[in-house]
């Protein structure tokens, strides 16, 4: 008799760097990390799809590129920078209204975007995730083939600035290619974990410096013997490699069409396809050489020569450098470090090779702190696919991982008088729970309480962004901040925000589980909110310091109503009754730049009832 012993493969779960311009898979095993190679042997594959109008045929990278000269409405590229946003918003009717986009963007259901083009002969409209899903089903088969095995588990990035609603659209791509999404960490962390995997004996401050194809994420990571926490994030969505091309693209224009004056039929967008990918290896190759030109064919026998100097580059990309720098200030500043606390800045992109950009990085930190010894494009699927390892539950060498990631604002509920009382700070590492928070009635008899909840840095919830509410109701009934609350917030590492309610005496209780994704404010708009709250400061401190000051003065004037009947004389409790009512119309009147008249008028109020109320009904302060 023979036995056999049969090895079976198990599935393996592989990172992948879902790119605007790029992307890439990568698989650890072996105790390492290595890049996955396509079907042509290229460890990148670009970011782009083409839909073959003749035909049901859906063709992804290198040859989508190829197919994409000759029917450009049909060739879609830069999808992830649609994903997860709604036709209104005002980034993607930008990006509508540019000429770099050949692709018809149109509102889709509910308001999404979604693109318009013809596939197999009929007019089909597509949204981002099915797109996104194409690029991510073309990395499965490319990790299955490699491997030998059918993949179907992801650790996937994504930008740190990515709003949730984006994260939830870039995970109902990957369900649409057969993957399941064990985590979607962000870029800088994934790049960070590669950097530092054979230097965590050391504590670190590391900087992650992204400029890919669509944005700019800078991130402060703390690494602290295993520990990776995310100490701040700031980013721009409209600062990347694409951005760059764009430039180059309008700074040829005006030579081309002088040129093509008499031949306009000859402009289209075919001719504007082939303008953007030549500009597109101008910017590379002016990273390594002084000046570059090259022949732009608008026919098969005409040309235009255009060319262009590593200093005429420099000059035209020159203030989106300096955007650049603000931004590293701004996250320093966030995290209460300076360039000197910085120990490593780790440059992720490919656009970080553009000299013009390393100069400026080497200016703020000094050229003993800049890391060039990690390959841009790969840094983040490198250490995506050791987070998948981690998850893979096979190398034990890989247990030691914890990487906490950070909300990008702060999150908490309108107390009273609009005012926005934070629980979770921006910047948090991510679990994180608020301690017990109380808070109480603010009407006499109060039936129920509602808690709003608020995004934002504003003491002002008016300028927040609401993220919804609920309700505790059938409350016992009592005076006026006789009845107390606990609040709790906990916030998890996928950016679900659960928030619990209890009345303290009869444990009645609610609570709301928050998608921050259904609600949550996109990139532009929490870079204003962030810039907003520190021009009002001044401002918002007022407001809060009024709202504060109110909110106890007319919980004294409730208590006073409420305990009417304890004062004996029929006069006294007239004229009490009285003054409550004049006060109460006196301070509703108040704008909150009007504190000194709130407390000159509280003031008064108790100089005229005190002598009534003494030993009855306390008219001071509760703490």
């Amino acid at each position: 008799t023979h036995s056999y012993i049969f090895q079976v493969q198990l599935p393996c779960p592989i990172g992948i760097d879902l790119g605007t311009t790029f992307s890439a898979v990568a698989i650890y095993r072996g105790e390492k990390s290595e890049m996955i190679p396509n079907a042509f042997g290229d460890k990148l594959t670009p970011s782009c799809v083409f839909y073959n109008p003749n035909i049901s045929e859906i063709l992804v990278g290198k040859i989508a590129e190829e197919r994409g000269l000759t029917n450009p409405e049909n060739f879609i590229f830069d999808i992830k920078r649609f994903i997860g946003r709604r036709y209104d918003d005002v980034y993607v009717q930008k990006l509508k209204n540019s000429e770099e986009y050949p692709f018809k963007i149109v509102e889709g259901n509910n308001g999404q975007t979604e693109i318009k083009l013809r596939c197999g002969k009929e007019i089909v409209k597509k949204s981002p995730e099915e797109i996104c899903s194409e690029i991510l089903k073309n990395m499965k088969e490319s990790a299955s083939e490699y491997l030998g095995t059918t993949v179907t588990e992801a650790v996937i990035s994504v930008p740190a600035y990515f709003s949730n609603a984006q994260k939830k659209a870039t995970k109902a791509a990957a369900k649409l290619a057969g993957l399941k999404v064990l985590k979607l960490i962000t870029e800088p962390v994934a790049a960070a974990i590669h950097y530092a995997q054979d230097k965590l004996d050391t504590d670190s401050t590391l900087l992650v410096f992204d400029l890919g194809g669509g944005t700019l994420d800078v991130s402060i990571i703390k690494v602290n013997g295993h520990s990776f926490a995310v100490q701040s994030v700031e980013g721009d969505s409209f600062l990347g490699g694409r951005d760059f091309d764009e430039m180059l693209v309008n700074y040829f224009k005006p030579t081309i069409k002088e040129k093509l004056k008499n031949k306009s039929n000859i402009v289209n967008e075919r001719l504007l396809r082939r303008i953007q990918r030549n500009c597109e290896k101008l910017k590379k190759l002016l990273s390594v050489a002084r000046d570059h030109s090259f022949d732009l064919y608008y026919s098969e026998d005409d040309s235009i020569k255009l060319e262009l100097s590593q200093t005429q580059f420099n000059q035209l990309i020159d203030n989106s450098v300096e955007r650049s720098a603000e931004i590293i200030r701004k996250c320093l500043a966030d995290a209460e470090l300076t360039t000197g606390s910085i120990t490593d800045v780790i440059l992720v992109g490919g656009s970080t090779r553009i000299p013009r950009i390393r100069e400026k990085l080497t200016s703020m930190f000094g050229s003993n702190k800049i890391r060039t010894n990690l390959n841009p494009d790969e840094a983040v699927a490198l250490g995506a696919s050791i987070q998948a390892g981690v998850f893979g539950n096979r190398y034990k060498e890989l247990e030691k991982y914890q990487v906490k990631e950070a909300t990008p604002l702060s999150l908490g509920l309108e107390v009273s008088g609009n005012l926005m009382k934070i629980l979770i700070e921006k910047n948090s590492s991510l679990p994180k729970k608020s301690n017990p928070n109380r808070y109480r009635t603010m009407t006499n008899n109060q039936t129920s309480a509602v808690f709003p909840i608020y995004e934002g840095e504003r003491k002002n919830c008016k300028y927040n962004n609401l993220l919804g509410e609920f309700t505790i109701d059938d409350l016992p009934l009592g005076q006026a901040g006789e009845i107390s609350f606990e609040v709790v917030f906990h916030l998890d590492e996928n950016g679900i925000l659960e928030v619990s309610a209890q009345e303290t005496s009869t444990c009645k209780h609610n609570k709301l589980t928050v998608t921050l994704g259904e609600f949550q404010l996109g990139v532009r708009k929490i870079e204003r909110t962030i810039a907003h709250a520190k021009q009002h400061k001044k401002d918002d401190e007022m407001f809060e310091s009024f709202t504060i000051y109110f909110c106890k003065v007319r919980e004294i004037c409730e208590r006073i109503i409420y305990n009417l009947e304890k004062i004996n004389s029929n006069t006294d409790r007239c004229i009490v009754e009285s003054e409550c009512t004049k006060f109460w119309k006196t301070i509703e009147a108040l704008q909150y730049t009007e504190i000194l008249r709130l407390k000159y008028a509280y003031s008064s109020f108790k100089m005229k009832v005190s002598p009534l109320t003494a030993g009855v009904i306390d008219v001071n302060f509760i703490a």
